[in-house]
């Protein structure tokens, strides 16, 4: 490898932190600490940092006082672009890559479009990717941040297992060492077939791979994280919204959620939006050597996913028990006439012991976020003027997914909540309650004080 040598002054003041890939050795030198240095955040840029998975990132960033840039389009979807603004520092560019009719790339599309970017001086401690759609894209971000980042985070997912070669353990579950294309072992038309089984998979592990072929030839330093199936509040995919309604209507309506038998008994690995954030400020942290060791983090990647792995008939029953709904009424049906959200991958559940043992992170359990999500969406339903218009955005998804059934299961839904707003106290959150619902975690290195000041946790 090329030799690649950073030094990462920490923030206290206290040492310097210096790593070296031909004995990736780990040298700390202590200094005298700077009394009269304030302690400053990182300077982070967040590609695609007001998106459904990307949001709660971003937010958490700023609480946690460091100095965040955002490029995304600026979309007005949900509110979470008004209350990140105040915030952050906003350059609004669409970074999608166009192309012509021959389907050659536009040279000026893309980042290099985003000349508050390109035309800056700034520098970033780190770069949290959650856009990056293409091969393209990521050569692009590549040549444009070359020498503008310390450290890459770039968000891929578990679809990279379905175009990967067999396993060679016996492990139930999908290990970050699994991510590799098969060789010469399999015929140039197989290996082709296997890219063909997930798009999104096989571009995933090219974006990761072009990662790692920069960092070997003296690049800068990159941690991957691998998402499963994604799911949290304020998402514009519906795919838990949907499950949430149709989990409430399927007694009523008789209208039983389907299970695709090709894949029921599959387990299910979920992440949590909010466990996104707390994965990336640990993987900043270590990777730019604040907290031991940076070595252990650098292109490197680790599987996000709650610890429990339920299969679909189980998630269901999960989703349905905070709306007082125990068990959820099912029936099987084929791959090609049912509506089944979960899972998105065919590989099927993935190993997260690596991200808990090099990261120390700890994922929220699965029922508890499931309880979180259920009462954000709760709230909108029952408040339903502050988010009409993804509320009615909602219903017309349903109404074309759900074909001749789409229609009554929507002046169900409508009815229902009406009839709840009538016998049930609702008091509106304001952006502070909603926070403290969805981005409290527990703080293993805090003591619990937010348990004596009488604070509730759901």
């Amino acid at each position: 490898r090329s030799p690649w040598l950073t030094c990462n002054m920490l923030r206290h003041g206290f040492r310097v932190g210096l790593f070296c890939p031909f004995s990736r050795a780990l040298t700390l030198v202590v200094l005298t600490p700077l009394l009269s240095q304030e302690v400053h955040g990182w300077s982070v840029l967040v590609l695609g940092g007001t998106g459904f998975r990307g949001h709660l990132t971003t937010e958490q960033l700023v609480k946690d006082g460091h100095n965040v840039t955002v490029i995304s389009r600026g979309f007005r979807y949900w509110d979470i672009f008004q209350r990140l603004a105040p915030h952050i520092t906003h350059w609004r560019c669409n970074r999608t890559l166009a192309r012509d009719y021959g389907g050659g790339i536009l040279p000026q599309s893309g980042l290099v479009n985003c000349s508050k970017l390109v035309d800056s001086n700034a520098t970033f401690d780190a770069v949290v990717d959650f856009s990056t759609r293409s091969l393209a894209e990521m050569k692009q971000a590549i040549s444009v941040l070359r020498d503008k980042v310390s450290l890459y985070i770039f968000m891929s997912s578990h679809a990279v297992y379905d175009v990967s070669k067999n396993k060679t353990h016996q492990e139930p579950y999908s290990l970050e060492s699994d991510a590799v294309r098969p060789g010469r072992e399999i015929s140039p038309m197989d290996r082709w077939a296997l890219k063909e089984k997930s798009v999104r998979g096989d571009t995933d592990l090219e974006c990761e791979e072009e990662l790692l072929k920069q960092y070997n030839a003296g690049g800068f330093p990159f941690v991957t994280l691998r998402l499963a199936n994604v799911f949290g509040p304020k998402e514009n995919t519906i795919r838990y919204w949907l499950l949430h309604l149709w989990v409430k209507a399927c007694v009523g309506l008789t209208m039983p959620l389907h299970l695709d038998i090709s894949l029921k008994e599959l387990p299910i690995s979920l992440t949590y939006t909010p466990d996104i954030a707390q994965a990336v400020r640990l993987a900043i942290s270590k990777g730019l050597n604040e907290t031991c060791c940076a070595e252990k983090v650098h292109g490197e990647a680790f599987n996000l996913a709650c610890e429990e792995m339920p299969d679909q008939r189980v998630l269901y029953n999960y989703i349905g028990e905070p709306v007082g709904m125990p068990y959820v009424e099912t029936v099987d049906a084929s791959p090609n006439t049912s509506i089944v959200l979960y899972p998105d991958n065919l590989r099927g559940p993935v190993s997260i012991a690596k991200a808990q043992e090099v990261l120390r992170w700890s994922p929220t359990t699965l029922t508890k976020a499931l309880r979180s999500v259920a009462r954000f969406y709760e709230r909108i339903m029952l408040e339903n003027e502050k988010h009409k218009n993804e509320i009615e955005y909602t219903y017309r998804k349903i109404k074309a997914m759900m074909g001749q059934d789409g229609p009554r299961f929507v002046e169900w839904t409508r009815a229902r909540f009406v009839e709840q707003r009538k016998t049930q106290l609702y008091d509106e959150l304001d952006d502070e309650d909603e926070d403290d619902i969805i981005l409290a975690r527990k703080d293993a290195s805090k003591t619990r004080t937010s348990a004596r000041k009488g604070k509730r946790e759901l």
